[in-house]
């Protein structure tokens, strides 16, 4: 208890004393207070000491769980250093753990975000060739790590593998990725296409979803098609991003803006809320207003 609440304070050094304290009164230590301290650690951004104990704690002849070295392997990651993730994630199984589908899924999306797809992919394969089945959100991570590197026929493919999944389905997240993706690429009919195939399915679009497909045709210039779903959007109770907001007030005619569903949108309580005063959209919504 007195680890946890040291290293929720931020006071790793504390929770080192307790445990130095526990060990000289030889009581009898578990893995929930190893993995404590070990996350504490990392996420005060000492990895290397968290590594070290790591060390230490086997000298002891303490045996650790996925849990404790996907600790580490997460702050490896986050801290930019994802060949060391992947090293430790490596290492696991040599230390008498198995990795598990968090291990994989950390490191993974590190390598996507860095870039590094293609290593992702074949860690990804290495995965299921060790039996683990991947869950929904790691091929979220890979789709979306395809579409940010431009390679939109592998993320299609990733889309449509999981899409034949008989244990899985994409999820709400899996469509707005890829719905994102494809506008990004300018693929923004395809893009609508898949919107609607959401409709007719069983995971209906989000203000989210409503959002990203508005942001395409706001981007390709087709303001029309974005009031058709903004009018649509605000029906079903969603409220506009500030981003869908910057964008439609510079798409529209200024003699446009006088528009109701615009008008309800500039004033809704929601859309104001999201530091709409720091975009400068307040000092438009003024000026529209006038």
């Amino acid at each position: 208890m007195l680890v946890r609440c040291f290293c929720k304070l931020s006071r790793v050094e504390l929770s080192y004393s307790v445990l130095g304290k526990a060990l000289k009164h030889g009581f009898q230590l578990d893995t929930v207070m190893f993995n404590t301290l070990i996350h504490g650690l990392c996420e005060d951004e000492k990895v290397l000491e968290a590594v070290k104990l790591v060390d230490k704690i086997r000298v002891l002849g303490y045996q650790l769980s996925a849990i404790t070295y996907n600790s580490i392997v997460h702050g490896l990651c986050k801290d930019g250093q994802t060949n060391a993730g992947l090293e430790m994630l490596e290492k696991m199984e040599d230390l008498g753990c198995q990795p598990d589908m968090t291990s994989y899924t950390i490191v993974i999306s590190g390598l996507c975000k860095r870039g590094h797809v293609d290593a992702a992919l074949a860690l990804f394969q290495a995965m299921e060739n060790s039996q683990l089945k991947p869950n929904v959100v790691l091929y979220n991570t890979l789709i979306d790590g395809f579409w940010k590197a431009g390679r939109a026929q592998e993320a299609r493919d990733m889309f449509s593998r999981l899409s034949k999944d008989n244990c899985l389905q994409p999820d709400i997240f899996t469509y707005n990725i890829t719905i994102g993706g494809l506008c990004r690429q300018g693929l923004v009919d395809e893009a609508y296409d898949l919107f609607r195939q959401m409709e007719r399915g069983s995971c209906l679009p989000d203000s989210c979803s409503y959002n990203v497909i508005i942001h395409g045709f706001l981007h390709h210039k087709d303001p029309l098609e974005a009031m058709d779903l903004i009018n649509e959007m605000v029906s079903k109770g969603f409220s506009a991003d500030t981003i869908t907001m910057s964008l439609l007030i510079q798409s529209l005619p200024k003699n446009q803006l006088d528009h109701p569903v615009v008008q309800k949108l500039l004033h809704d309580p929601d859309v104001r809320s999201q530091e709409m005063r720091s975009s400068g959209l307040s000092t438009v919504a003024s000026l529209a207003a006038c």
